[in-house]
């Protein structure tokens, strides 16, 4: 199996969550209709305020359907669904930066339904991911960056054993780092 299949192929669960590759879901269990309906209502104002311009740019369930098909093209897309209902509450994505042998480098970007913050969800799935990238061995490194003003998502990394990174960081941003070491 290499590398890239592998990230291709991410899935976990937690106790109340599903996090699998869109493209595993996808035509199976929901159409890339269904799919870009979900992500007009979750790409909200408010999720969306402290991300870049092109989350900013859903205003339909077309530019939806456009902004899934460029975060599968440009990313790993994961959906993150509740176990029990099959609802999708939010996404993850990471591009691999530095593929190595020993581990890659992988910026994460995650957002969440509004409608279910402050419910643990967040920090449920950032604790699978930490743990499916300790479980594969093919993340030396995962990297997040935050804009400055979001508290809530600063304290998610935080609580999960990212720390500030060193270097420059583009104005308003923040970025935060957790290693990984292999066994």
């Amino acid at each position: 199996m290499t590398q890239e299949y592998s990230f291709r192929t991410c899935s976990f669960n937690t106790e109340r969550l599903k996090v699998s590759n869109v493209l595993s879901v996808l035509n199976q269990s929901i159409s890339e209709a269904e799919l870009s309906g979900v992500a007009f209502k979750i790409l909200t104002p408010n999720v969306t305020q402290s991300l870049p311009p092109e989350f900013q740019s859903v205003q339909c369930v077309e530019s939806a359907s456009k902004w899934i098909n460029e975060m599968v093209t440009n990313s790993h897309f994961l959906i993150i669904q509740q176990s029990e209902s099959h609802q999708i509450i939010g996404f993850i994505f990471f591009y691999v930066s530095s593929p190595k042998e020993s581990g890659s480098n992988v910026h994460i970007g995650y957002l969440l339904d509004e409608r279910f913050w402050g419910k643990g969800y967040a920090n449920e799935f950032m604790e699978g991911l930490i743990e499916w990238c300790n479980r594969s061995q093919l993340v030396s490194k995962l990297l997040g960056g935050v804009d400055v003003g979001n508290a809530q998502s600063i304290k998610l990394l935080q609580n999960n054993g990212f720390k500030e990174a060193t270097g420059d960081s583009p104005d308003g941003v923040v970025f935060y780092e957790r290693s990984f070491s292999k066994c």
